[in-house]
């Protein structure tokens, strides 16, 4: 009779929440790569414009969030191979979509920019002006169509796009392709701003920037739900406070 309810009480403590070996149920494993002021961990410290819609989300859908930090690329992969469950700052691409799903709202938008050194903004003021420059990328990142797809550039492919600063300062790129407002955030935080500028050319293009869900996922049902908090968000004003804190 004791070893009966000596293991009756032990089945009853995997049964209570919290306790049982599905302790992490309902947290989804969040991707979090370098990418100011959108996201950045240091030290062991996360933060960023991503993180707080994040919490914001999980808060209002009714998840927790599991912050795993990875380069972009490895974060890519664990998407695609299901041991993360979520990731921001995607922008729409078709091959990404084969392994996740997007929210359908975007929760914001970026503008695709090309940096020099000081004094060279007139190295670049066409298209076409890129053949004839060393140019820095982050690996596995979309930028525009044409620019991504143009395999007679000298393209010059890094993990994170914080790297390209120093390489670009110290000549051994001639530009960079980036994202504002991030780049515009980088390049004053880590004190580039007289060493750096705009280019004059701009190819014009607004990327709108997603959640995403990876296919193997077992939160994949959850995309409705995240969808309208997103709206949510926006509708509230709560975007535009979260954006204020990194302006």
């Amino acid at each position: 009779m004791k070893r009966f309810i000596l293991a009756l009480g032990l089945a009853s403590w995997f049964l209570i929440p919290g306790l049982s070996g599905n302790a992490r149920a309902n947290e989804l494993r969040f991707a979090l790569s370098n990418w100011n002021p959108f996201s950045f961990h240091e030290d062991g410290n996360f933060d960023g414009i991503d993180l707080d819609v994040a919490r914001e989300i999980a808060k209002r859908v009714g998840f927790k969030l599991h912050i795993r930090p990875c380069t972009f690329k490895r974060c890519l992969k664990e998407m695609e191979l299901g041991l993360l469950d979520m990731q921001s700052g995607i922008a729409r691409d078709p091959k990404r979509e084969v392994y996740m799903d997007y929210v359908k709202t975007p929760y914001s938008a970026v503008s695709v920019v090309f940096h020099v050194r000081k004094g060279e903004a007139g190295r670049l003021v066409h298209y076409e002006d890129l053949y004839n420059l060393r140019v820095g990328a982050v690996v596995s990142s979309h930028y525009f169509d044409s620019f991504n797809k143009d395999t007679k550039l000298q393209k010059f492919e890094v993990t994170s796009e914080g790297l390209l600063l120093p390489m670009l300062a110290a000549g051994r790129i001639d530009a960079y392709v980036g994202t504002n407002p991030n780049a515009a955030y980088d390049i004053l935080k880590r004190g580039y701003k007289e060493r750096i500028e705009l280019a004059k050319y701009s190819p014009g293009e607004e990327v709108p920037i997603y959640f995403a869900i990876s296919r193997k996922s077992k939160y994949l049902n959850l995309i409705p739900s995240i969808d309208r908090a997103i709206q949510a968000i926006h509708n509230d004003g709560t975007m535009e406070k979260i954006m204020d804190k990194y302006r």
